[in-house]
């Protein structure tokens, strides 16, 4: 289940207390799935913030992003799984924060993976192990205009279901 409401922001910044002009959570999901780079912010050992910008893909509600289990983000996600990702789509910006495992994935969703990085990136990654992020918060507004940036900001908060 996805829960949208406004998110907690300082009322000086005049954002809408009403929901009119929320985003929806479909156009939010399209604007993960068409950006380019999603930046990732882990957590090192020494609790230095890590952020890498890196390929990733947005399938059914999971951020998918590949990569070896030497690089630095990979071994920080490793020992701490909890991440920060932030896209900018057109005019929409979108910070994930959820939790990474590295998975393999079946046929149909490599597929659809794959997929979405030859749209973006004409190259389709071949494995089937992932990074798979899972959110449990985001964060997302339009900021075309001052107008967009007091009404958009929108905040889905995603729960497990049973």
């Amino acid at each position: 289940m996805i829960e949208r409401r406004r998110p907690r922001i300082s009322a000086d910044y005049g954002i809408s207390t009403s929901d009119t002009g929320m985003l929806v959570w479909a156009d939010v999901a399209g604007s993960l799935a068409g950006a380019t780079v999603f930046w990732v912010s882990t957590v090192t050992d020494t609790a230095t913030p890590h952020l890498t910008p890196i390929w990733g893909a947005w399938v059914d509600d999971a951020g998918y992003i590949e990569g070896g289990d030497t690089t630095r983000w990979s071994r920080n996600l490793i020992a701490r799984p909890d991440v920060h990702v932030g896209v900018e789509h057109a005019s929409r910006h979108v910070m994930v924060r959820g939790t990474a495992t590295k998975t393999d994935v079946d046929d149909e969703t490599q597929n659809a993976i794959a997929d979405n990085y030859e749209e973006k990136y004409e190259y389709r990654p071949s494995g089937t192990t992932f990074w798979r992020i899972t959110p449990d918060r985001v964060l997302a507004w339009d900021l075309s205009s001052i107008e967009s940036f007091v009404d958009t900001p929108t905040e889905f908060r995603f729960e497990e279901t049973p």
